[in-house]
């Protein structure tokens, strides 16, 4: 059940979302405006319904007025008559001041009345003066005497339904009537005496010391004006079906009789009940006015209505009007379904106008913006789009030609340097490859240093062993120069054996000083190798100058030994001569050869210590050839990256080319450089 539900939405949200923005905004837009305007309908038609309610309440009860005042006016008119009529009764046949004997007594329909009379004679029975006035104004007139608190009909032209006088009846004490006359006071209202609808008027009657002692009463029959006023009750119209109707709310059986109007005339209202069993018009005969709202059983057209009242005192009637509900919610259901439709047609035009105008300032554009981005993408750089808008689309496309401003600005910078690295790499990789030949030079000519220094290392050995045996030869020279103190019988034997040692002893001096001069310039060369060898032949520069300083010294002792040797080949020379004179001088010689002794001790030193300073020599230009050998790799895998980076300049160069720039020449230069 749930995908069942979802699927429509999801086919909404599918379809939502391959709608243009503008016709998405619109229908949004068009959807809040009809409900807007469709929720704006119904607040002014619910508005309108209580308008039309309180106006058609009004209508009721200024029709209800109307119609009171029509009775008003009518009442008024009759009254006058009234007041006219009973005037000219009491002036014709009355003569004031009036008495009553209550002490006589006369019997009036078999009931015992008081005498009441005038100045013209007693009026109690006399119905010949009320007869006259009757037959001449064609109203019947009555004459109440008191007695008591009752007033008792004495003398009267007013007949039954048998022609019979309507005399000894008391006037009923719950009527209005009473009241007034007893209050001294006339009265004037509509009654029904025997079927007949009268206008009357009672007046009192007081004698000299001013207490109401009887009445005077007259009636205009109304019957003719009253079946008028009916038939326009009738005609009066609430609405298409309501109308108007009168009710007797007069205390007594009539109570509640419809008079007039309506579709209960002539019956009574009393036991009306509504759909809920609850009685309709209780509270219309407790207020003065008011409105009743109300269903009748059944239910169907008509069966809900409204009903006004306002009571008309005088007369105590009761003006009703009816409208049924029906009508007034037909016609509130006709303006709310016109302003609904109203309200449809206009939201679809604004909906319409809203849909024209967004997609005349919004689809449009951003589909011109879509389609700039697109070309933009696409690498196509030369076309721009021209506004005069301010608005969010005008920035927007200003920004997408700053887009395309700044990507073209930087294809061709792009284009320039990726030119620049181009060459530069391909230059760098030539750099790179002279490096290489020449790291690989310098590695052979460490090789042979290298090999040189082997060489110097070996002759370096050679002289240490030579300088062992000058010093055991020279040890032996001391021994035979001790024997010599001993055996001077052999000194000329032994001299010439010491010349042929000193002789050796020259060459080995020669030996000597040969091995420290090529020392000397192997150092100087290693000297020369190490500067060149920048930073890594520091350490080695030093060794070399170490080991000529070593050259010098042992160039310097060989020198000092070789002077030493002369001197001795010279002594033994003289020794041929002097051989007399050697035992003399033996110790100085012994001295001398202790000297020589001491100085080859030195020269064996010097040399042990050339031996070590070669060895670190050797050290030095291996570690001195692994950095070659390592500056060489570097060198190789520098060449490689160089020409990594050339290829990827190429490759951008291609990229960068896809884009069409806004100037060809420039496009031309930027590809060239």
């Amino acid at each position: 059940m749930t995908r069942i539900h979802a699927m429509p939405r999801l086919m909404f949200r599918s379809r939502l979302s391959k709608m243009t923005i503008g016709a998405r905004m619109a229908l949004l837009t068009g959807i809040v405006v009809i409900a807007g305007f469709l929720l704006l309908a119904w607040g002014l038609s619910a508005r309108i319904e209580q308008m039309l309610r309180t106006q058609q309440k009004s209508a009721m009860q200024a029709q209800t007025q109307r119609v009171s005042e029509m009775i008003a006016l009518f009442d008024h008119s009759l009254q006058q008559q009234t007041v006219h009529f009973l005037k000219l009764f009491t002036g014709q046949q009355l003569q004031p001041p009036y008495t009553l004997d209550s002490a006589s007594r006369m019997e009036v329909k078999g009931k015992s009345a008081p005498v009441l009379a005038d100045r013209r004679g007693v009026l109690t029975l006399d119905t010949e003066r009320l007869d006259a006035f009757s037959d001449m104004a064609g109203a019947p007139v009555t004459i109440f005497a008191r007695t008591g608190d009752d007033f008792i009909r004495v003398a009267t032209s007013l007949k039954n339904q048998q022609g019979e006088r309507a005399m000894g009846t008391l006037l009923d004490r719950h009527s209005r009537s009473y009241a007034q006359l007893m209050a001294g006071k006339p009265y004037s209202g509509i009654a029904t005496l025997f079927g007949i609808p009268y206008i009357t008027r009672y007046e009192p009657m007081f004698n000299e010391n001013g207490k109401v002692i009887g009445a005077s009463f007259i009636g205009i029959d109304i019957r003719s004006e009253l079946n008028d006023l009916k038939s326009r009750i009738r005609q009066l119209k609430v609405g298409e079906t309501g109308g108007f109707m009168i009710v007797d709310a007069a205390p007594g059986k009539q109570q509640g009789r419809v008079i007039a109007g309506g579709e209960q005339e002539g019956q009574s209202l009393l036991d009306q009940t509504d759909a809920d069993g609850k009685k309709i018009w209780s509270a219309m005969f407790d207020a003065n006015s008011g409105t009743l709202s109300y269903v009748l059983p059944g239910g169907g057209a008509g069966a809900e209505r409204t009903t006004y009242f306002k009571a008309y005192p005088d007369w105590q009637w009761v003006i009703a009007a009816t409208a049924h509900d029906s009508e007034i919610d037909a016609a509130i259901a006709r303006i709310r379904w016109q302003l609904m439709l109203a309200a449809l047609v206009l939201s679809l035009l604004i909906a319409g106008s809203l849909y024209w105008l967004m997609r005349r300032q919004i689809t449009r554009p951003l589909s011109s913006v879509v389609e700039l981005a697109r070309q933009l993408a696409e690498g196509d750089l030369r076309h721009r789009l021209s506004t005069r808008r301010r608005d969010e689309i005008g920035r927007l496309i200003t920004a997408m030609n700053g887009i395309g401003d700044g990507l073209d600005r930087i294809v061709g910078e792009v284009r320039g340097v990726a030119g620049d690295i181009h060459a530069s790499s391909h230059s760098l990789s030539n750099g790179n490859t002279d490096l290489s030949r020449r790291t690989e030079s310098q590695a052979a000519s460490l090789e042979e240093t290298a090999a040189s220094i082997e060489q110097l290392s070996a002759t370096v050995r050679q002289n240490t062993e030579h300088t062992r045996q000058g010093r055991a030869r020279t040890e032996d020279m001391a021994r035979m120069a001790e024997e010599t103190r001993a055996q001077v019988g052999h000194t000329e034997r032994s001299m010439s054996s010491l010349n042929d040692n000193a002789e050796k002893i020259r060459d080995i001096v020669g030996v000597i000083d040969t091995i420290a001069f090529q020392t000397n310039l192997l150092a100087l060369n290693a000297s020369v190798e190490a500067a060149r060898a920048g930073e890594h032949g520091r350490g080695f520069a030093v060794v070399a100058e170490e080991v000529r300083r070593l050259a010098s010294r042992s160039a310097e002792a060989a020198a000092d030994i070789q002077r030493l040797i002369g001197d001795a080949v010279n002594g033994i020379q003289l020794g041929n001569e002097e051989v007399q004179a050697i035992g003399a001088r033996m110790g100085e010689f012994m001295n001398r050869v202790e000297a020589v002794n001491h100085l080859v001790r030195d020269i064996n030193q010097a040399s042990d210590e050339q031996l070590a300073g070669i060895e670190q020599i050797n050290t030095a230009v291996a570690e001195l050839d692994n950095v070659t050998q390592n500056n060489a790799a570097l060198v190789e895998a520098s060449t490689q990256t160089t020409r990594q980076l050339d290829q990827q300049s190429q490759s951008l160069l291609k990229s960068i080319g896809m884009f069409r720039q806004r100037h060809a020449s420039e496009d031309k230069e930027a590809m060239q450089s």
